[in-house]
């Protein structure tokens, strides 16, 4: 049997995808074949109803192929799939690798469309930047939209964007992450319990971010309408701002898209 979508790794992105794309009817669970040699995966992947193989050459002959293996793997992979022999759509979503390097060691059949997912699409609340890639035509990229819209929401955009996109949403869960744990600690810090802490800062950041998705406003005036002059607000933001914050968060995200720019020069001098 051919399957419509033969995933390449199925880590937890993997099987959050093969999930999303079956809850939201997008694709039958017997249209999906996961590859992976971890038993364990496999039998996560069969209690999904897809079919399983131990090596990608088992999923190869899928119609769309998604390779959710780690960037550093992927040499391997290329060496037991490439160079596909019919044309076929390859959905990328690792990182840093971009798609003239992934078409060179799957061959020039390979249609590259590459995708940058964020943790949250396990919980059906990722973001998602997709781009179209080395030898790919308008349209490739119409399952790769239907499957990370199920699991979030997306954006197209120029695949030298991605690298900026990656050091916002691909990266961004982990910014946030740091806030809540530093204002758990602060919080700590002048009075509060740990399970207070947790609960004030956690329902904060959820509540905070559906103000900015459900009004649309721009954060600059959500965070005015919260901030009363010579009031408490005023005294923390005034704080972040001496001490640079705004500055600071530039500079982190720059470093990140540059790491990624970094990361596919080194891997593309890697590749055969």
């Amino acid at each position: 049997m051919t399957h419509r979508l033969g995933i390449i790794g199925g880590g937890n992105m993997g099987l959050a995808i093969a999930r999303g794309a079956v809850a939201a009817r997008v694709l039958a669970p017997a249209a999906i074949a996961v590859a992976d040699p971890d038993p364990q995966r496999r039998d996560l992947a069969a209690d999904l109803g897809c079919a399983t193989a131990a090596d990608p050459a088992g999923v190869v002959s899928s119609e769309q192929l998604l390779l959710a293996v780690k960037p550093q793997t992927f040499a391997d992979v290329a060496r037991v799939i490439g160079p596909l022999e019919r044309p076929t759509i390859v959905i990328s979503i690792m990182a840093g690798l971009e798609t003239d390097l992934l078409q060179r060691q799957l061959g020039p059949k390979a249609r590259i469309v590459r995708a940058m997912p964020n943790t949250p699409c396990q919980l059906g609340e990722g973001m998602t930047g997709i781009a179209l890639g080395a030898g790919a035509q308008p349209g490739d990229d119409t399952l790769a939209r239907q499957i990370f819209e199920a699991l979030g929401r997306t954006v197209q955009l120029d695949e030298e964007l991605l690298h900026a996109v990656t050091a916002v949403s691909g990266s961004g869960p982990a910014y946030v992450y740091l806030l809540a744990e530093l204002m758990e600690k602060a919080a700590g810090e002048i009075g509060l319990d740990p399970a207070t802490a947790q609960l004030l800062v956690v329902q904060t950041i959820i509540g905070a971010g559906r103000m900015l998705r459900e009004t649309g406003s721009d954060p600059a005036e959500l965070r005015r309408i919260v901030t009363t002059p010579q009031g408490t607000t005023a005294a923390a933001v005034d704080v972040m701002v001496r001490r640079q914050l705004p500055e600071i968060l530039i500079e982190a995200l720059t470093a990140a898209r540059d790491r990624g720019r970094t990361l596919a020069r080194e891997a593309d001098g890697a590749g055969p």
